[in-house]
């Protein structure tokens, strides 16, 4: 399992978490928005090694993503407990 298979998965878990967060507390706007950014975000990072070559480049240096995975879960956290 490559680096970028194990981001999609958690991104993937975190963005089910927190749409599921948004519509249990009736936001259905911010549910929708958090389940189309993240379903983009997911499916980008997981299937990446299938894209067409030109689509193959790096648009976020790797330590940018980290960040952005960790503030989600943080948020998420921040929700459980």
């Amino acid at each position: 399992m490559k680096r970028h298979h194990i981001v999609g998965i958690i991104a993937g878990i975190c963005g089910i978490g927190l749409t599921v967060r948004h519509a249990l507390s009736a936001d259905i706007i911010e549910a929708l928005i958090t389940f189309t950014l993240f379903s983009f975000l997911t499916i980008s990072t997981f299937f990446k090694d299938r894209l067409p070559p030109r689509w193959d480049h790096q648009i976020w240096p790797f330590w940018i993503c980290v960040i952005v995975v960790c503030l989600i879960l943080l948020e998420l956290a921040d929700y459980l407990l």
